[in-house]
């Protein structure tokens, strides 16, 4: 009994090693069949979408041109009184390049797609704790940029990718502050407002926004700093230039 079993457990175990053998015969020999440039043409079609890069580049610069003219408009970025006030552009930008991802990916797989964007869009800018609105818009284009990598949609996700690292080095290239130096000495109150300005200036900050209030001996300036500053640095230059008696206290907002 237990010689038929093993007889009968050989015997399988050779037909199916032949039909193994067979198989991987057979495949290797469609693989050598194949032409590599067939390969990469499929590749080329399937995944990088030459035909449509052109098309998707004209629609991306044209969607950042057409935000770039609303992001900036003199009504609007003229009346800046705010940290938020001068931020904004870039979340208008940012926003801009999302929705031409979005259309891009729409228009190739269908409005399906479309819901499912901005139901991911809406789930990250209200269950996440992403902090600003500019840094929501990059985790949703990090986010879409997966999802085209994912989609085969790989000439959308690098387009994308380069456009958001360009417009990361170009719009972060300098640091935001505002500075608040209250409890100044009233009779001093001017020149101790020249002596904070020109300290910062000999320090290649750019001022945006002066915001003087005698009544309350303060002084506001929002500036944006050169990336090789930091705070600490920028307050330590302050402490050595502005003169004892004209000095206040320092409060930041980065």
């Amino acid at each position: 009994m237990f010689k038929n079993k093993l007889l009968c457990f050989l015997a399988i175990s050779c037909v199916s090693v032949r039909g193994v053998l067979a198989d991987e015969t057979l495949t290797n020999g469609r693989l050598n069949g194949i032409n590599s440039n067939s390969m990469l043409d499929s590749f080329i079609g399937n995944y990088m979408g030459f035909s449509q890069l052109g098309s998707y580049v004209v629609s991306l610069s044209v969607a950042l041109v057409l935000a770039i003219i609303i992001a900036f408009h003199p009504q609007t970025y003229g009346k800046r009184a705010t940290v938020e006030d001068i931020e904004a552009p870039k979340t208008l930008i940012f926003y801009a390049l999302i929705g031409a991802l979005v259309g891009a990916t729409v228009a190739d797989y269908g409005p399906e797609l479309g819901f499912i964007f901005f139901g991911l869009g809406g789930l990250m800018r209200f269950r996440t704790n992403s902090g600003t609105s500019i840094q929501t818009g990059r985790l949703i284009l990090v986010a879409l940029i997966g999802l085209c990598c994912g989609l085969k949609m790989l000439y959308i996700a690098s387009i994308s990718t380069l456009v958001v690292w360009i417009l990361i080095y170009l719009l972060e290239r300098k640091t935001l502050y505002h500075l608040e130096i209250k409890k100044i000495d009233d009779k001093l109150f001017l020149e101790s407002v020249a002596a904070y300005r020109q300290a910062l200036k000999k320090q290649k900050c750019s001022i945006i926004i002066e915001n003087k209030n005698t009544a309350k001996s303060k002084v506001d300036f929002i500036f944006s700093s050169p990336a090789r500053l930091n705070r600490e640095g920028i307050e330590a230059f302050l402490d050595r230039h502005v003169p004892n008696s004209n000095r206040g206290t320092v409060a930041w907002n980065v």
